[in-house]
């Protein structure tokens, strides 16, 4: 679901889009806030479509 869903309308200069590349990226943890803390950005993916993007559970 998006994060957006919640809200009633854009705000001023906000718009939406279509997510179509898919990029890898490793962090410490997810905030309380559902952010990212320390993100690392790997690379773009082609293996995978951005429709099949979920949130991934952490590894143990």
């Amino acid at each position: 679901a998006s994060p957006f869903a919640d809200k009633e309308r854009p705000e001023k200069g906000e718009h939406f889009v279509t997510p179509v590349l898919v990029c890898e990226v490793i962090f410490t943890e997810w905030t309380p806030e559902g952010k990212l803390r320390h993100p690392r950005y790997l690379g773009l993916r082609d293996d995978k479509p951005a429709r099949e993007v979920v949130r991934e559970k952490p590894q143990s």
